[in-house]
């Protein structure tokens, strides 16, 4: 026994270590991508005053904050050294999420490859990526007050009775005794609302990346690619894009020679936004329009969308958590708190 509380302890003076250490790698990973859109307005601007892609890196390094100044530093020598351009850039995955980075490569490739207005095309990266970012943060905010509920309507009852525990130990003495069968009854209550909360206040933001598929799309097109070309670059550099069926389905049918009517036909059939997108693209091929433009006309709509129905969920928030706070954490709360002195008047 004694054993066991000596492990316990020592585990809850190793969980603060460890818990601040994932927050720092989230902290730095969000000071990372708040930062992304600058360094990419620098290093357009360092590029379109005639600095090779080397020596713009080295230059705007001191400029960024961490750990992007540090990854711009490792690709300035890596290109110092003579490693390919792809290499150079792979400094930046660790701290940059690959559907982020997956545009910026796109576009300094094309550069490396065949020149061109370099600058514009990251001018638009940068643009997309502040608005990609916004969005989250928006859909953050929205569904803030919803995580913090749900977390404190959790902790209710595991708190108040170590608190009661604390105060009174016949409380605790008591509930374990006699009423083992209730503790595990509010255990699993308490693990079943928690689930069920879980899935409620999850944002449904990151089952929708179709806006972010069409921006990477539009920095292809922008860069000087072809529609199937960017598509095929996107999903070999953004894995989680790459996952969503809609755009393997569509490159797997384009590159197996199947019909760009039928490919397209069949990407519109998964929504109706995937058919507004293919509808223009249809158009755009068939009459010479500028696809790029109107993808981006489409991107926006669709971030609107996506504003609009985390709206929605935001506001059904607190009538969708009334039913696990009604058949699982009132009933956990309630035998936590009334259970003990109940059972001691029984007795």
């Amino acid at each position: 026994m004694i054993w066991l509380l000596v492990i316990a302890l020592a585990a809850m003076a190793l969980m603060p270590f460890d818990a601040r250490a994932r927050f720092g790698e989230r902290r730095n990973a969000r000071a990372a991508r708040l930062a992304l859109p600058g360094f990419v307005d620098s290093l357009g601007a360092a590029l379109g005053a005639g600095l090779s892609l080397e020596l713009a890196l080295a230059e705007i390094a001191p400029t960024l904050a961490r750990p992007l100044d540090e990854r711009c530093r490792r690709a300035a020598a890596s290109l110092r050294l003579g490693a390919p351009l792809d290499a150079a850039l792979a400094e930046f995955a660790s701290a940059v999420p690959a559907q982020d980075l997956a545009g910026i490569q796109i576009v300094l490739l094309s550069f490396h490859r065949a020149g061109g207005p370099v600058r514009r095309r990251l001018e638009r990266v940068a643009a997309l990526l502040r608005g990609r970012h916004a969005l989250e943060e928006e859909h953050a905010a929205l569904t803030a007050q919803g995580r913090v509920s749900a977390i404190v309507l959790v902790a209710l009852a595991p708190l108040g009775g170590a608190l009661f525990t604390l105060l009174m130990p016949s409380y605790g003495r008591t509930l374990i005794e006699k009423g083992l069968g209730l503790l595990a009854l509010a255990v699993i209550l308490e693990i079943a609302g928690g689930v069920w909360l879980a899935r409620i206040v999850r944002t449904p933001a990151e089952k929708h990346q179709l806006a972010s598929l069409v921006d990477a799309v539009v920095i292809g097109l922008d860069a000087g690619l072809t529609f199937e070309q960017s598509l095929r670059a996107l999903v070999g550099r953004a894995p989680r894009l790459a996952r969503l069926p809609e755009a393997r389905r569509l490159l797997a049918d384009l590159t197996l020679g199947r019909g760009r009517s039928q490919a397209f036909k069949a990407f519109a059939a998964s929504g109706p936004a995937e058919a507004r997108v293919s509808g223009l693209v249809s158009a755009a091929t068939r009459l010479g329009a500028p696809l790029a433009e109107l993808l981006v006309a489409q991107a926006d709509a669709l971030r609107e969308t996506e504003r609009r129905r985390a709206e929605a969920h935001a506001r059904r928030l607190p009538i969708h958590m009334l039913f696990p706070l009604t058949f699982c954490v009132l009933p956990a709360l309630l035998i936590v708190f009334l259970g003990p002195p109940l059972l001691s008047l029984l007795r």
